[in-house]
């Protein structure tokens, strides 16, 4: 089956893609210790002259249900399987799902004067989810009366190629860090707002009653057979910071991040189900002398009037917020409150966190206590950073409990890793 059988896949099954995140907070108080934490906060004045950074790799998934909820294992074959209907049983009636994940391919800093020049390129992937358990009932029970609408898609895949600078002001009180970003789109999917699909089975003649509104979903790379590592889908993005020396003690800082856009243009296809208020369908002819592929695609087409086009789009990139204050109650140790802001589908998804540091001139380590507005549970995290000769070795959590579980028992997971080499 051709375009009629993907669109119905596309917006029927492809938003059951299971990943709701936290923001990097532990990650981000590792602050000038760590050249890939411009990756959240642009300012950055480093402890060493030269960071030759390796690659490194950091991630935040925050899953509705656990991996074993899903893959059930069979007492009889002992194997893993599949199981819909339990994942049904803990699926809620609307979930919110995100994954982000960053992989650092290249970083070089240089320490200047007045603050820092740095070289960075690094693959990211922003996933942001929004589901239904109506959606999930439909791959379960199969085709019968649903009414699919409240499902939220937005999926980007791409790559960054940047430059950054940041430079002292006002006597060293002040610092600005900005960051510019050359954007290579790899893949892109994501529904129109208030998509809605339903279907009404008439018990008498088992008519087909549909109605659509919205269904369309933007594609870019997702069908692509020729996997090319940089695409003609090119952008510019941006990352701006700023920290005030409000007193000996205290500090303020301010950063956005991920300001910009991707134009897709190559391997672009977009699915549309025409919108309609109620279409009848009464069923399809089978015994016919040709193609039944074909006529289950023209009746496919009739009933839902599923097209695909080929138009070039623009998408936004997923901009998040930190706002920060420091508290050195003395050389080595440092208190923060730190608080994150990621919009999502037009929602405001905030994390609160307190965090404590101990500095040394070669080594940082700390923990982190933080919240969230979505499901109000105090989590615990931690840092550290350790230079040992010319090898730095970094990693940080903003959940203990969770990251280290066993992998099927994982629902959320964040951390941040990697090694870099400084002089």
């Amino acid at each position: 089956m051709k375009i009629y059988t993907i669109t119905l896949i596309a917006l029927l099954f492809f938003i059951i893609n299971k990943t709701k995140a936290q923001n990097t907070l532990s990650f981000y108080n590792l602050g000038d210790y760590v050249a890939q934490t411009q990756n959240v906060s642009a300012v950055y004045l480093p402890k060493n002259d030269f960071i030759l950074g390796l690659p490194g790799i950091g991630f935040n998934v925050n899953n509705p249900f656990k991996l074993n909820e899903f893959l059930v294992k069979n007492n009889t074959t002992n194997k893993l399987e599949t199981n819909f209907d339990n994942l049904l049983l803990n699926t809620k009636a609307l979930n919110q799902s995100t994954t982000h994940i960053n992989a650092s391919i290249f970083m070089l800093a240089f320490k200047t004067k007045k603050g820092s020049i740095s070289l960075f390129a690094n693959s990211k992937l922003v996933s942001n989810i929004q589901y239904t358990d109506q959606s999930v009932e439909v791959v379960v029970n199969g085709i019968n009366d649903f009414l699919i609408k409240n499902n939220q898609l937005n999926t980007t895949g791409y790559h960054e190629i940047g430059l950054g600078i940041t430079q002292q002001f006002l006597r060293d009180k002040l610092a600005i860090g900005l960051r510019l970003k050359y954007l290579n789109g790899i893949a892109h999917a994501s529904l129109k707002n208030n998509a809605s699909l339903s279907l009404v089975i008439d018990d008498a003649n088992q008519n087909w009653n549909i109605a659509a509104e919205n269904a369309s979903l933007k594609t870019s790379g997702i069908l692509n057979e020729e996997k090319k590592f940089f695409t003609e889908n090119s952008g510019f993005g941006m990352d701006i910071g700023a920290t005030y020396q409000v007193s000996e003690k205290w500090a303020v800082e301010l950063n956005i991040n991920d300001i910009g856009t991707i134009n897709w243009s190559e391997n672009n296809t977009n699915y549309n189900i025409k919108d309609t208020a109620g279409r009848i369908y009464s069923g399809v002819d089978l015994d016919v002398d040709g193609s039944i592929q074909d006529e289950i695609e023209g009746a496919l087409k009739t009933v839902f009037n599923a097209t695909k086009t080929f138009e070039n789009f623009t998408t936004k990139l997923a901009t998040k917020t930190y706002f920060s204050a420091k508290y050195y109650a003395d050389e080595k140790n440092v208190f923060s409150a730190v608080f994150a802001n990621s919009p999502i589908f037009g929602k405001s998804m905030t994390n609160y966190a307190l965090g404590y540091n101990r500095l040394h001139k070669q080594a940082t380590y700390g923990l982190l206590t933080s919240i969230d507005n979505q499901d109000k549970k105090i989590k615990l995290g931690g840092n550290v950073a350790v230079n040992l000769g010319v090898f730095q070795m970094y990693v940080a959590t903003d959940n203990f409990f969770n990251t280290f579980k066993k992998v099927e028992e994982i629902s959320q997971s964040t951390i941040s890793l990697g090694i870099n080499l400084t002089f």
